[in-house]
């Protein structure tokens, strides 16, 4: 049967509808908020519980949840603790809290402890959380007081000031204990690490008083060699790399008496290939050129009881390529196996690949591996797509994992990124990650990206204008020098001494 509604009739009808999916929908939110348990605020007398927490491992600062009862919803009266360390709290309901897990939590005990002084009530977790320990930034000496006037101050690493300059770092061969740093613009310094002091055993002056920019050793550790930058006034060549015998002690100082080994204008790298140590690579920042040198005329000038002069003498040196042009100011890193150098080119924020002939025993004309010319950024990514902001130095840090893997080229470059504030690691295949610095939790506080806090790599740890880096293999820890932070900084795996050292405010 057929049955016709009218306008109105239509209306009522539709409206009937709409009632009931109203009274059906109200129904629904009351049957939901039956079967939902509101945060209960804390009941001291009622015990609290902590039945279980989610990762049972992990490192600092990842989030954990903790499940259990009458955590109540006030985190201002709750403490939780792992390994005996602090957590921070996110948030807090009445079974279940999310927290990040403190640096130094080896232990992995969990500890609630809810209410105030005269009415609170701890549990401990059955299970322990399984640290693992991972690599962070700390400090090793240094310091930058309010004005920034601590100065230049030689001593115990407790008090010792300075490192306020760009420079390099290098090991001494010889002894893996004595670290040193060359300034630019400042004396050489010292840092022994067994000892745990800073000295001054070489000063600008015996270096002719020139901008000191690079260090490097020969192979059989008896010689140091530094280079300098100096125009000579727009006379002509100048000294370019100076060459320091070794002590019969032991020791580098100004006693020895640096001789010039090479002169052209301007150098800021100089390095000698590992493998033929006879050959030394130096540049000049007139029109971006590397020269090679064989210093095996010097040591047989010495034998012979001739007087050394090279510097005025330029066949002693031939350049093997310009770079790019006028004003390029670059250092030389080598490989460790010699089959290639990487060229960091500083103020125009690139590296520059030169591979080794082994044949004709020189570098070939080099390519870019990473960054672009005048392209200034921090960005990670793979070969061009990189960006650099004034990369200073860096070193090569073998990887185990390529090692593992069988690989040819088991180094991994790991550089100091000055303006970005950060040490980036570079793979052999030319991509580039931030390794340490700019931390986030940082940046919230002061909306800066460079800092001095240590702790967790990207997380915490923040750098202000990184210059030096230099690699500790055995004991697998980074040294950096944190220039406008005016302090040598590490990184290196956590330990608890490290720790302890950290939360009663010493080094």
């Amino acid at each position: 049967m057929y049955m016709k509604f009218s306008m109105k009739s239509k209306r009522r009808h539709l409206l009937s509808i709409m009632l009931i999916l109203m009274v059906l929908c109200i129904s629904c939110e009351e049957d939901q908020s039956k079967t939902e348990t509101p945060s209960q605020a804390y009941d001291p007398s009622k015990p609290v519980i902590v039945s279980d927490f989610l990762p049972k491992d992990g490192g600092a600062y990842q989030k954990m949840v903790i499940y259990g009862e009458n955590f109540g919803n006030d985190s201002s009266l709750v403490n939780v603790t792992i390994g005996g360390k602090k957590a921070v709290i996110i948030n807090v309901q009445s079974n279940n809290m999310y927290v990040f897990v403190p640096s130094g939590a080896f232990s992995g005990e969990v500890a609630v402890t809810v209410g105030s002084d005269d009415n609170a009530k701890t549990a401990m977790a059955d299970a322990v959380f399984n640290y693992q320990k991972k690599m962070v930034v700390g400090t090793l000496v240094g310091y930058r007081n309010e004005y920034d006037n601590q100065g230049w101050k030689d001593g115990p690493f407790e008090t010792a000031a300075g490192f306020r300059n760009d420079g390099e770092m290098r090991f001494d061969p010889l002894n893996p204990n004595h670290l040193y740093v060359v300034y630019d613009g400042a004396d050489i310094q010292l840092l022994d690490l067994e000892k745990r002091e800073l000295s001054t055993p070489l000063h600008r002056s015996s270096f002719g008083g020139w901008r000191l920019r690079s260090i490097d050793f020969t192979n059989d550790g008896q010689y140091m060699l530094i280079s300098v930058d100096f125009d000579g006034w727009g006379t002509g060549t100048s000294p370019s790399v100076y060459i320091l015998k070794r002590n019969a002690d032991g020791t580098f100082t100004d006693q020895g008496g640096p001789q010039i080994i090479a002169g052209y204008k301007q150098t800021n790298g100089a390095s000698l290939h590992p493998v033929n140590n006879n050959e030394l690579y130096f540049n000049s920042y007139e029109r971006g050129q590397v020269f090679r040198m064989d210093i095996n005329k010097y040591f047989e000038t010495l034998q012979s009881g001739g007087n050394w002069g090279p510097y005025r003498d330029n066949g002693n040196y031939t350049e093997l390529f310009t770079i790019q042009d006028t004003g390029w100011e670059f250092k030389i890193f080598m490989h460790p196996t010699g089959n290639y150098a990487y060229i960091m080119v500083i103020n125009q924020h690139y590296i520059l690949r030169t591979d080794y002939n082994w044949t004709e025993k020189r570098f070939a004309t080099p390519y870019v591996i990473a960054g672009q010319v005048r392209s200034a950024a921090w960005v990670d990514g793979a070969g061009t797509s990189a960006r650099f902001d004034r990369p200073y130095s860096g070193v090569f840090v073998k990887n185990p994992l390529y090692v593992e893997e069988g690989r040819a080229d088991v180094y991994d470059f790991y550089i100091a990124d000055k303006m970005n504030h950060s040490v980036r690691k570079m793979t052999p295949e030319g991509i580039v990650s931030t390794f340490a610095g700019r931390g986030r939790s940082g940046q919230a506080a002061d909306n800066n990206v460079w800092g001095t806090e240590d702790g967790d790599l990207r997380e915490v740890a923040r750098f202000r204008d990184p210059t030096g880096i230099a690699y500790d293999e055995e004991n697998n820890i980074f040294y950096i020098l944190d220039t406008v932070g005016r302090k040598i900084r590490t990184i290196s795996m956590e330990s608890e001494e490290e720790i302890e050292d950290a939360e009663d405010g010493g080094f």
